[in-house]
């Protein structure tokens, strides 16, 4: 039953309605735009203030923004030069107001009662941040993620950090609502991708010590758009560094339950052996010193993975990492292309 059904979280709303900060990075993506705009602003819970970052776009992503500012007084613009998406969402919170923190991708949408649901979950249960469920939408189809045994669940203290490195709760901060206080001494890196990494572990940490709460919803409320030129579909070096420092930090800082994030780090190492034979000669050598450390860290890991209840593809990742062989990363680099084209074929994603 969803969270919403429940006539004593309507009626502790109705006596209690804070301001939720929504915050949404915006950079050169005025094609989808007005939809993640339109789904903020006709959100049935209104007492919510829309903080829109304009981080350097060179399209009309900026006019957009101006333009529904104008509409809509609630909205409040920066225009800043590109510093990425996590110097973006620190100037969002930085001009924040809001009991709570919300946020949204800007090629993204939610549905017209998400900011009602979770604050209402919150504010029942007086958890810290409450986490929806979402699904992938691809140009004319909807994929919804298998429901499983979720239900309704709430996690306390060390619970947190346990649920954590079994990937109950994802590791990007646009699922979720938080109380305000999350952010009180943490903030986003600045200046590389999969910032979230590293701001979700650190209040997951913070949360776990200080006896925090999360809750965990069964409703499906956030729309993921899945595009090309996403970070999981743009497998350049810098990307792929950048995933492989955030993973391999989260892993340092949770010594208790390295066997349980180990797999994690083969994400980015698989992506580095697909893509390697694609870079150009200044990437291959730029990307030496990581793929040195990726190496390592799977020779290091071999038997644990191969002989643990890992994944075939964690396995398969750590097997062909332990080779440097060009012939060996050019046949994973054809076979990448081959998964991509086969991916395309079976889902239509957005440029």
């Amino acid at each position: 039953m969803s969270v919403l059904d429940n006539r004593e979280i309507r009626n502790k709303e109705n006596l209690c309605r804070p301001l939720v900060s929504i915050i949404i990075p915006v950079y050169n993506i005025s094609r989808y735009l007005p939809q993640c705009l339109d789904s903020v602003i006709s959100q049935t819970y209104q007492n919510v203030e829309i903080i829109m970052i304009n981080d350097g776009s060179t399209d009309d992503s900026g006019s957009i923004c101006d333009q529904y500012a104008q509409k809509d007084g609630r909205i409040h613009v920066f225009h800043t030069p590109n510093r990425g998406p996590g110097a973006a969402r620190n100037l969002g919170l930085e001009n924040a107001r809001g009991q709570f923190v919300s946020f949204i991708d800007s090629d993204d949408w939610i549905g017209p009662q998400t900011i009602e649901i979770l604050l209402g979950a919150a504010q029942e249960t007086e958890a810290d941040i409450v986490i929806a469920r979402y699904c992938f939408e691809y140009v004319g189809e909807t994929v919804h993620r298998p429901a499983g045994t979720e239900q309704f669940n709430i996690y306390r203290g060390r619970d947190i950090l346990a649920a954590f490195s079994e990937g109950r709760f994802g590791n990007v901060v646009w699922d979720k609502i938080f109380r305000a206080d999350c952010f009180s001494d943490i903030r986003f890196p600045d200046g590389h991708n999969y910032e979230d990494v590293a701001v979700i572990c650190r209040i997951m940490k913070k949360l776990s010590e200080n006896g925090g709460s999360i809750v965990a919803l069964p409703d499906e409320l956030y729309h993921f758009r899945v595009r090309k030129s996403s970070l999981s579909h743009t497998w350049t070096f810098n990307n792929i560094d950048d995933c492989w420092k955030s993973f391999f930090a989260k892993y340092k800082d949770l010594p208790d339950y390295q066997e349980k994030l180990l797999d994690e780090c083969f994400e980015p190492i698989r992506r580095m052996w697909l893509s390697f034979c694609g870079y150009s000669k200044e990437e291959k050598a730029e990307a030496e010193r990581t793929i040195r450390e990726m190496q390592a860290y799977s020779k290091k890991n071999f038997s644990k993975v191969m002989k643990g209840n890992y994944s075939k593809l964690t396995k398969v990742s750590c097997m062909l990492s332990q080779s440097r062989s060009t012939s060996a990363m050019w046949i994973g680099y054809c076979g990448s292309k081959l998964r991509q084209s086969l991916e395309f074929r079976k889902h239509k994603m957005y440029e």
